[in-house]
């Protein structure tokens, strides 16, 4: 996803060489909202289909044996920060072809080791999912310092566009302090250096989750 293009790309998906490319321009309707949850719908049934996937749940398991896990059941947010930080540090980040939201299954996106926001978050929550976490994307849009200039809305009254996905994992115990979809689930962030899990990017004002699981 590159700057705001990424979520006005397509209402129709196409598949080809374990690529999913969103390639028909959504109206402007709803201030652009349609495009981002016609996105987003597409990236939970990527997750949904490739959660069970014997590339991706393979991965998954020696990332996680590597990095010495013994028992999941005991060390789950070491597990989580161990799947996250591969994709992070192990998927270089490309943009999309230009004017194109173009997102890879996880197997192509293992195979290629590039990606975008997109690509990256897709394959992670494809992951967790493949060891038994509960996940959810998170579309956000902000302003401010740290966060694209390019973001700003034209008048204070106007909110910024939605430009950037993350991910979240079930994980901790409900507070009943925030919104359902931030109370007791872990923010992931794949593009950002030496981000772990937990980790907000400043300035984020709007929030579209979708549930995977």
């Amino acid at each position: 996803m590159r700057h705001s293009l990424g979520f006005f790309g397509g209402s129709t998906a196409a598949t080809s060489g374990g690529t999913s490319v969103l390639t028909h321009s959504l109206p402007m309707t709803d201030g652009g909202l349609d495009a981002v949850r016609a996105t987003l719908d597409h990236m939970v049934k990527i997750v949904r289909k490739y959660r069970s996937d014997q590339t991706t749940a393979e991965t998954a398991r020696r990332i996680l044996v590597a990095g010495g896990i013994q028992d999941l059941r005991q060390q789950r947010r070491q597990a989580i920060t161990l799947l996250q930080n591969w994709v992070r540090d192990n998927i270089v980040y490309v943009y999309d072809p230009t004017e194109v939201e173009w997102i890879q299954t996880p197997p192509k996106t293992l195979s290629l080791g590039t990606g975008d926001c997109d690509d990256k978050i897709v394959l992670l929550l494809a992951m967790l999912e493949s060891v038994g976490f509960n996940t959810e994307f998170l579309a956000v849009g902000g302003e401010g310092k740290g966060w694209d200039p390019s973001c700003a809305p034209a008048a204070p009254s106007m909110l910024p566009a939605y430009s950037h996905v993350l991910g979240a994992v079930r994980f901790g115990s409900v507070t009943g302090k925030l919104p359902p979809f931030l109370d007791g689930w872990l923010w992931l962030e794949t593009i950002v250096k030496n981000a772990n899990p937990g980790y907000k990017p400043p300035g984020i004002r709007v929030i579209m989750p979708r549930r995977v699981s």
